[in-house]
């Protein structure tokens, strides 16, 4: 128990699969040996327990925004949206609604410190900003990588 849920930070719900047994049960476990519950969520959350890798393997630009849950999908979004004309294009065919689109950008610009697009005008497509081309140049190619490396995986 030691080494699993405090050593290798799984989750109570990781650890009681492993054992056969429930996470109540486990949880019983770690109270009787003086091992410390974390706080349910957060930062008991496989990817909230990774964030801080991924972020360190991420290009210096992308980092900012790799902060919370969530994060490496909103830049895998803006990614894949940053080739269309128009958000809603975009989003129609991620089959996402576009004000979710859009809210997950916004925030993404907050993150990186400005503007990633000019929305698209009449007859005119959005128009990345020069930090949305660096942006989006650096996610392609870091989620490229990313996409290769998971798919070389072995799967358990």
């Amino acid at each position: 128990l030691l080494e699993h849920y405090v050593k290798r930070r799984q989750t109570l719900l990781e650890v009681a699969a492993e054992a056969g047994m429930s996470p109540s049960n486990v949880a019983k476990w770690a109270r009787t040996h003086n091992i410390p519950l974390r706080p349910r969520g957060g930062a008991s959350h496989n990817e909230s327990l990774r964030i801080r890798d991924t972020a360190r393997q991420a290009p210096r630009i992308l980092r900012p925004a790799l902060n919370g849950l969530a994060a490496e999908e909103r830049i895998r979004r803006f990614a894949t949206a940053s080739t269309y004309p128009t958000l809603g294009a975009a989003a129609a065919d991620m089959g996402i609604n576009e004000s979710s689109l859009s809210s997950q950008i916004s925030r993404l610009a907050r993150d990186l410190g400005g503007p990633l697009h000019e929305r698209a005008e009449q007859s005119h497509p959005m128009k990345l900003t020069p930090l949305g081309k660096r942006v989006a140049k650096a996610a392609t190619a870091w989620l490229a990588t990313r996409d290769e490396l998971a798919e070389e995986m072995p799967s358990a």
